[in-house]
């Protein structure tokens, strides 16, 4: 099991990246790079990576790596 620390400093990485990548959808979508129905699936994906790995970084106490793919 990793580090507390180390574990909750990538998961706020991951959520920092994913709300990136959340506004440079809507700034392809604005540009017309993307369609509609690209644009929800990518926002939807986003979004729900970063809600988890935010909630991850948050709750220190469960953060093992194999909790996030199985339940206890």
């Amino acid at each position: 099991m990793l580090s507390r620390g180390v574990v909750s400093t990538c998961a706020a990485m991951a959520a920092l990246i994913s709300v990136f990548f959340l506004v440079m959808t809507a700034v392809w979508c604005v540009g017309g790079q993307l369609g509609e129905s690209d644009t929800v699936f990518m926002f939807g994906g986003w979004l729900l990576a970063a809600v988890i790995f935010a909630s991850r970084a948050a709750e220190p106490d469960y953060l093992d790596p194999l909790s996030i793919v199985k339940s206890r």
